[in-house]
């Protein structure tokens, strides 16, 4: 010992003494060199270039980094160490497989680091008792691979669990989910869905747990596609499938396949209720139901007239269901289409309603509804003789005449709707498809009764036709002369749109006289002159009149049918009218030469105009909207002064009228006055909301 402690002594007297003499960097540059060309020396300089590091201190300074950090990546030791990358990740390949580290990809784990983790899993494993390897792999950002490998392999000791799929458990995690599980479902009665306990319960691997029970005689049951059937649920299907079909009249085969684990159910009941039960798409359906369902529709079409079938059925019955036990019923006298029926007392009673609307159709256009029906008596006399092949060809030209519709379904509607026989909600395209070729035979019967009321009163229909033309040539020379009035009293007023309309008036009056001529003459006009929509209507106080001729060429190749003077004074009209010669038509003698009678003497001025006035006071007993009401009121007013104006009531024809009448207000010396004219025109009592409609009246004026 006094040995070692003298040489100590020494070692420290020696470093205590300062050199005196120093080797220069050049010679210390020399020397190493010598070294590693003489003796191969292995050293590497730093990134700093000031030291030199030997391949085994960079060993050891790779392992002390790495046990002092326990996990390290390979970009972090350059900065650490001071060498480049590349030399120490040489070093690392060379080395590292005799040192105590594990490399995973670009990161190097100490193995008390790994040791740790594993320890750190067990704490949460065991707290968790269930621990996905997802959550382990996220938690410390480690590939699968090195997980499997260098972690689970620490199962049983650093780790107490057991793998189960892509988890870890505790060794009682599964007898404690196996126990849960058989609880529930012993005490299940009725199929309960494996993957509904799954998620309300939170378990894993139920299916399996459930066949391993099974197995084990723990169950008394079975799996069926994803539900579990306990035993004494499957004795009772036909005791269940009995009292269903007793109670509801019906059995659904989803509920037989989902419930009852009946993988044929058609073939079930069918063996099961024998001749009781009728086979449907969607279920089986009792047959002896059938009978008092038809008893329920008879009574309902009876006193509805219609229903919906799908009302009256379950719900779960698919269309072709429908269809089928509507078949099976045979309800006779009924129309049926996409669920619904129909009566044929209620199609009849319906298209009844169309009399009125299919005469106004066919008396629109006289001449060409004569000629028309003498066309279809033409072919029906052609029918009854001839060859088969004829006849055959007759009936198809009917059928394909017949098939054109009469009535648009808005029109349809829109008038059973009026008449109040029909709610909005009943308004169904089934119902139109019933009505349409009922309507069309309606129609031709119609059409033969108004041609025979014709043919057997021709001297009659002259007469109304004669009637009507003399009552327009008398609204439109009253409206000449309220024309005339207003433009030498009431300058300021624009007339271009009254004088517009009175002259269209004059052509439709010349298009009707000239089916009146025709018909006195008994001149039939060729078919391809006659308008087939209806348009360019036009109101004469007591009627409205319409566009006779498709067009212009078309008149006037009607007049050629006329006697020449009758031709030559028409086409001096039509001059006058394409030139708007107003006051040139009022002196033409065109009407004398046509012979109508017409005098614009007191009576006939006064029945006129009575008659337009009767008519507001018709019209504002119906519900009209604010704005009709008001026109209403303004057409009857301008009658107790004597003004009348053929003309459509649209907005412009209107602002018209109503600037007219606020001039003739404005005359009124007396507001009492003004409010007795509107109150006879409404033939109403004094109260309270005529006053309103009053000054209603005059805030609508000053708007216009």
């Amino acid at each position: 010992m006094e040995e070692l402690f003298a040489l100590q002594q020494q070692l420290a007297a020696l470093q205590d003494v300062n050199t005196t003499n120093k080797l220069s960097d050049r010679v210390i540059v020399d020397l190493i060199e010598k070294l590693i060309k003489e003796y191969q020396l292995e050293v590497y300089h730093t990134m700093d270039g000031q030291h030199l590091i030997t391949p085994t201190y960079l060993s050891k300074q790779i392992q002390e980094q790495i046990n002092r950090h326990s996990r390290v990546s390979l970009t972090q030791l350059p900065e650490l160490i001071g060498l480049s990358l590349d030399k120490i990740e040489a070093q690392i390949q060379l080395y590292s497989h005799n040192w105590d580290v594990t490399r995973v990809s670009d990161e190097l784990f100490s193995n008390n680091y790994i040791i740790e983790m594993c320890e750190e899993i067990n704490e949460d494993l065991q707290a968790r008792q269930i621990l996905p390897f997802a959550d382990i792999l996220q938690k410390y950002k480690i590939p699968s691979q090195f997980f499997k490998q260098r972690i689970l392999q620490n199962l049983g000791t650093f780790i107490q669990g057991v793998v189960q799929d892509d988890k870890l458990t505790t060794s009682s995690y599964q007898d404690i989910q196996m126990a849960k599980l058989r609880g529930i479902l012993r005490a299940t009665i009725r199929p309960i869905k494996l993957k509904q306990i799954s998620q309300d319960y939170q378990f894993e691997n139920v299916t399996k747990t459930c066949d391993r029970l099974i197995q084990y005689k723990e169950l008394d049951g079975k799996i069926s596609q994803g539900t579990y059937y306990p035993m004494r649920f499957l004795e009772n299907q036909e005791q269940i499938t009995r009292k269903f079909f007793e109670q509801n009249k019906y059995v659904e085969y989803q509920m037989l396949q989902e419930s009852l684990n009946i993988n044929n159910p058609k073939e079930y009941l069918q063996g099961l209720f024998k001749d009781d039960v009728i086979i449907l798409e969607s279920c089986g359906f009792n047959k002896f139901q059938l009978n008092a369902i038809k008893d329920q529709l008879t009574e309902l079409l009876n006193e509805e007239g219609y229903t919906c079938l799908a009302d009256i059925l379950p719900s779960i019955l698919t269309e072709q269901d429908l269809d089928k036990l509507f078949d099976m019923m045979k309800l006779q006298n009924t129309e049926y289409a996409n669920q619904y029926i129909f009566s044929y007392a209620y199609l009849d009673k319906l298209t009844q309603l169309f009399r009125e609307k299919l005469f106004s159709l066919l008396s629109q256009n006289p001449q060409k509804t004569i000629e028309q029906q003498q066309q279809v008596e033409e072919d029906i006399q052609a029918s009854a003789g001839g060859s088969s092949k004829n006849k055959k060809q007759n009936k198809k030209q009917q059928k394909k005449q017949q098939e054109k519709e009469i009535f648009s379904q808005k029109e349809v509607f829109d008038h059973l709707l009026a008449t109040k026989e029909l709610d909005y909600e009943d308004c169904i395209p089934d119902l139109y498809n019933f009505l349409v070729p009922r309507i069309q035979v309606f129609y031709e019967q119609v059409k033969v009764e108004l041609f025979e009321k014709k043919k057997n009163a021709n001297f009659q229909l002259i007469q109304d036709l004669q009637r009507r033309a003399e009552e327009m040539a008398t609204g439109l020379l009253i409206t000449q002369r309220s024309i005339q009035r207003i433009s030498e009293q009431y300058q300021q007023i624009d007339t271009r749109i009254l004088v517009d309309n009175c002259l269209f008036g004059y052509r439709l009056l010349i298009e009707n006289l000239v089916v009146l001529l025709c018909k006195k003459h008994y001149v039939q006009l060729p078919q391809n002159l006659f308008t087939d929509a209806v348009k360019d209507k036009l109101e004469f106080g007591m009627q409205n009149a319409q566009r006779v001729f498709k067009n212009r060429n078309a008149m006037i190749e009607s007049f050629t049918f006329l006697p020449k003077d009758i031709a030559k004074a028409f086409n001096e009209v039509l001059e006058l009218y394409a030139k708007k010669a107003i006051q040139d038509l009022l002196k033409h003698p065109f009407l004398d030469v046509a012979g109508l009678k017409v005098s614009l003497d007191k009576k006939n001025d006064k029945n006129f105009l009575y008659f337009v006035k009767h008519q507001c006071k018709e019209q504002l007993k119906m519900p009209l909207d604010d704005r009709e009401r008001f026109n209403q009121i303004v057409i009857g007013l301008l009658t107790e002064f004597g003004l009348y104006f053929v003309g459509n009531y649209d907005p412009k024809f209107l602002q018209i009228i109503s600037q007219l009448l606020s001039e003739v207000y404005g005359q009124q010396k007396d507001q009492k006055e003004t409010q007795t004219i509107i109150l006879n025109i409404l033939a109403a009592e004094p109260n309270q909301e005529i006053k309103d409609q009053v000054l209603a009246l005059q805030q609508i004026s000053k708007l216009l």
